[in-house]
């Protein structure tokens, strides 16, 4: 990566046509001219060299929910797991943590292809493909290959940090693909991720409750300084109520509210959502609550999971 700055931090050589100036590829900090500064000032640059906070923006399925969009931005320590994260994120959405999670990092060819598949498929195709897949898999089947699948260290088993049973884990296989390499959670860090050429720039995608298939989008929007914990920096939105029946379903709790005379089924909803939902809101979202979040409590859950967590460095 060129450096931005003039000079070279250890025998401040300037820049020239015949000199490219590169920052230290961990922490983008300090610029050199070349190995042999790189490495004269290594034995004390490398006890404060630390790798910056990622910004990722996270969306929950952005092409379908709207009016408004659910986002969090969240600053995040490099060398955090992937399984942190997925913490990190149940408390900046209020999930309710019942579900199972993985990771993606998808391949935007295998995208392109499924698409077009999808595109020339015939209906009768489609219905032939989708019941050899029953027949093969007890499932629709796995759909895509993965650059890299990032799983629950027993998707078959608990299904959250809080220790409750993931009741969607029979969805698994679905989302198992022979020729996806498969990672568990605990065992991999961000930075091994957003940071690795292969994956760079990949869209990726995290999915929380294979039942409902809660996509959200993740993108790198910048660095921060280095920390020890998750922060919410920005947001917008509610928090989507858990079980609510996929995008399609949180739309319909939303009209339920704006409606001026809600019909039965309309009421049915309101009442489940305040009375009944895992992460139910007892004051709804009338009167524009639906764009209601508190990043004050977010980070303050946040603060308390970084007090008991144990893989962040």
């Amino acid at each position: 990566m060129a450096g931005t700055f003039h000079n070279c931090d250890v025998c401040e050589k300037t820049a020239e046509e015949s000199i490219k100036l590169n920052k230290c590829a961990r922490c983008k900090s300090r610029t050199y001219c070349g190995k042999e500064c790189q490495t004269k000032d290594w034995d004390t640059h490398k006890k404060t060299c630390q790798r910056p906070n990622y910004l990722l923006k996270v969306t929950i399925r952005p092409d379908d929910i709207t009016d408004p969009q659910v986002y969090r931005t969240i600053s995040c320590p490099s060398n955090s797991t992937f399984e942190s994260f997925h913490e990190a994120l149940q408390i900046a959405f209020n999930w309710a943590s019942t579900h199972t999670f993985d990771f993606k990092v998808r391949d935007p060819v295998e995208v392109a292809r499924i698409a077009a598949e999808e595109e020339n498929e015939t209906q009768e195709q489609s219905i032939k493909k989708f019941l050899q897949n029953l027949t093969a898999y007890g499932n629709p089947g796995p759909q895509e290959r993965y650059l890299l699948r990032i799983i629950e260290d027993d998707p078959y088993g608990p299904g959250g940090f809080q220790g409750g049973k993931g009741i969607d884990f029979m969805h698994n296989s679905a989302r198992h693909h022979p020729q996806t390499p498969e990672k568990k959670a605990s065992k991999v860090k961000l930075w091994e991720v957003l940071d690795k050429p292969q994956y760079k720039d990949m869209p990726l995608e995290y999915e929380y409750d294979f039942g409902d298939c809660w996509y959200h989008e993740i993108k790198v929007v910048g660095r921060s300084d280095v920390t020890g914990f998750f922060q919410c920096t920005d947001g917008q939105g509610h928090g989507v109520a858990e079980d609510v029946g996929c995008a399609d379903g949180w739309e319909k709790l939303k009209a339920a509210y704006r409606a001026a005379r809600p019909d039965k089924e309309q009421e049915s909803k309101i009442r489940w959502y305040e009375t009944q939902a895992r992460n139910g809101d007892r004051e709804g979202l009338g009167n524009g609550r639906e764009k209601r979040w508190a990043k004050g409590e977010i980070n303050r859950k946040l603060a308390e999971l970084a007090g008991r967590a144990t893989n962040y460095t």
